[in-house]
């Protein structure tokens, strides 16, 4: 029993990145328009599938024919232009989509989910079928990888569908939720009616107190100071009345040897 534990831990990851490969493999004959972030496991999946033909043609020549050739030089030729075509103004996509479909699908009327999940991984079978005569190798890869995509599109499928219900679901629960607040808080027309945190806080607020009511619970010393400004503070006068200015009265000494009322200057004439 563990040695099967052991067995299993080593070889299903690895199956598991051989059915990823292969998908990718699929993907870039199939779609466009890939993700930033998806460079790398198309990167992989060239290599991937450049060094499991390489070892199988070196250990039997005889599955060697110039159609793995064309197969590995279209294959690098697609992921050069879908590397350019990443660089080239677009539209915003998905930073780890796998591509788009091509548009002539647009032209059917069929459901998109349809079209990743059977329409094109049964278009990469057929071909690797027709080519089974030219390459035993390459005909087993490209059926392979049809069916790898066919998996992995239907797994991200289900999981994208999932994810929908699970919003749906979260949504109608918080409807119903609001709805049930609404419910208990809502003011009852018979016998003891419940009242809100809130508003049982604001109606316990007491209103505000006049200058008067202030100033009458404040220390009989305090009252004294604040009086005092307003006692010693000049009358203002009013606006209809002139302000009237006291004379200013000024002792000047008189020259010695001349009499009261006789003016000063006139002398000197």
């Amino acid at each position: 029993m563990n040695h099967l534990k052991i067995i299993l831990k080593w070889v299903l990851p690895n199956v598991k990145f051989a059915y990823n490969m292969l998908a990718v493999s699929a993907e870039v004959f199939c779609r466009h328009s890939f993700g930033a972030r998806y460079t790398p496991a198309m990167l992989a999946g060239f290599i991937f599938c450049f060094l499991t033909m390489t070892i199988v043609c070196g250990i039997d020549p005889d599955k060697s024919s110039p159609a793995i050739g064309v197969y590995l030089f279209i294959y690098f030729v697609l992921l050069i232009y879908h590397g350019v075509k990443m660089w080239l103004p677009r539209a915003v996509t998905h930073s780890q989509s796998s591509g788009l479909s091509w548009a002539f699908w647009g032209r059917i009327t069929v459901f998109p989910a349809l079209v990743r999940i059977l329409l094109e991984p049964a278009i990469h079978v057929l071909v690797g079928v027709a080519l089974h005569p030219m390459s035993v190798l390459l005909s087993d890869w490209l059926i392979f990888a049809g069916i790898c995509l066919a998996i992995k599109e239907f797994i991200s499928f289900w999981k994208h569908w999932n994810r929908v219900l699970d919003s749906s679901d979260a949504r109608i629960e918080g409807e119903r939720i609001t709805s049930g607040v609404r419910r208990y808080s809502a003011p009852r027309s018979g016998g003891d009616q419940r009242v809100s945190h809130v508003a049982a806080v604001e109606q316990a607020q007491a209103p505000a107190d006049s200058i008067q009511q202030i100033y009458s619970r404040l220390d009989p010393a305090l009252q004294q100071l604040v009086a005092m400004p307003n006692q010693n503070r000049p009358n203002a006068p009013t606006p209809n009345r002139p302000v009237v200015r006291p004379a200013v009265v000024r002792n000047q000494a008189r020259p010695v040897g001349i009499p009261p009322g006789i003016n000063r200057n006139r002398n000197r004439t």
